[in-house]
C-alpha cells in the first residue's frame, strides 16, 4: 500500500509543482502592490457597495480584508479546479484511458486503491496549499514594514493554510463523481457545477433573504474568506462541515467503485442491469 501510494505522489508531482507555484502568482502581486494600493482603499470602499464585488465576495477595506479577498478567496478556488481535474481523473480517466483495468487485477482490494488515491489527492493539496502559504509568509515579511496591521506571521501562516480542507472537500467529491458517473467528462461537469454554484451560492445567499435557508448546502459557506481569518483563524465548525463532506464522499466513493464495472462505462443503475 505504501509503494502505491509512492507511486500515486510520483504520479502528481509535475502537477502539485505547477500548481504549487502557478498560485503563488496571488501573494506575490496582490500582496505585493499592497503598500502601493493602501491609500486607495477609501475609493475601494465606495466600489465595495457595487452588487459584482459582493456576489464575488470580495471586500478590501484593511490589509487583512485584502489578503482574504485576494489569497483566501482565490486559491482555494482555483487550487478546487486541479482538485476536480485530479479526482475526476483517478477514477473515471483512469478508466477510460484503459489503466485501471490492470489495476484492479491487482491482489489489492478496491477500497484500498480508492483509499491511496483520496490519500496521494489529499497530500498533493497539502503541499500545493503549504508553497502558497509559504510564499504567501514570505510576501508578508517583506512588505510588513509598510502595512498598518497587529496581525503577525503566525496568523497570516495558519489563514493561508486554512484553505486546505475546502479544496480536500472538492477533491473527495470528485472522486466520488469519477466512482459514480460514466465518464470523466460527465464527472468533471457535475464536480465543476458543485464547485461554482457553492461559490456564487453562497455569496448570493448572504444577500438574498429568499436565499438564505439554502446557505448551509454551499460549500463556500465554510470558507471564512473576510478579515476575520488572518486574526482568529478557521472556525472549528468549518472545519469539521468540510471534513465531514470529503468523508462522506470518499465513502460513498468507495462505495460506488466496488460496484464499478471497469470499462462498461455506464451510470450504476445500468452496470446492474447489465450484470443481471
Amino acid at each position: 500500500m505504501n509503494r502505491l501510494l509512492w507511486q500515486e505522489l510520483l504520479f502528481r508531482r509535475n502537477g502539485i509543482i505547477g500548481w504549487g507555484l502557478g498560485l503563488t502568482f496571488f501573494p506575490l502581486i496582490y500582496m505585493g502592490i499592497y503598500p502601493q494600493v493602501a491609500a486607495e482603499m477609501q475609493n475601494f470602499e465606495a466600489l465595495m457597495e457595487l452588487q459584482m464585488y459582493q456576489v464575488m465576495g470580495i471586500s478590501l477595506g484593511t490589509f487583512e480584508d485584502w489578503m482574504a479577498s485576494t489569497v483566501i478567496l482565490f486559491v482555494p478556488l482555483l487550487a478546487s479546479i486541479y482538485a476536480i481535474i485530479n479526482g475526476t481523473g483517478t477514477l473515471a480517466g483512469e478508466d477510460d484511458d484503459g489503466r485501471l483495468e490492470m489495476m484492479v487485477t491487482l491482489p489489492v482490494p478496491r477500497w484500498k486503491i480508492v483509499t491511496v488515491k483520496a490519500i496521494a489527492l489529499s497530500i498533493a493539496l497539502l503541499i500545493i496549499i503549504l508553497i502558497v502559504s509559504m510564499v504567501t509568509v514570505g510576501v508578508f515579511l517583506a512588505i510588513e514594514s509598510a502595512v498598518e496591521t497587529t496581525a503577525d506571521v503566525g496568523n497570516v501562516f495558519v489563514a493561508a493554510l486554512s484553505v486546505w480542507p475546502m479544496t480536500v472537500a472538492i477533491g473527495m467529491i470528485s472522486l466520488f463523481l469519477g466512482a459514480f458517473c460514466p465518464s470523466r467528462r460527465v464527472a468533471a461537469l457535475l464536480a465543476a457545477a458543485v464547485l461554482i454554484i457553492g461559490y456564487f451560492g453562497s455569496n448570493l445567499a448572504g444577500m438574498a433573504s429568499a436565499l438564505e435557508p439554502l446557505k448551509p448546502f454551499f460549500l463556500f459557506t465554510y470558507l471564512d474568506a473576510t478579515g476575520n481569518i488572518v486574526f482568529n483563524g478557521p472556525e472549528l465548525s468549518d472545519i469539521l462541515v468540510l471534513t465531514g463532506v470529503a468523508l462522506v464522499a470518499f465513502g460513498l466513493a468507495a462505495f460506488f467503485f466496488q460496484l464499478r464495472d471497469v470499462t462498461v462505462g455506464a451510470w450504476p443503475w445500468q452496470r446492474a442491469r447489465a450484470r443481471a
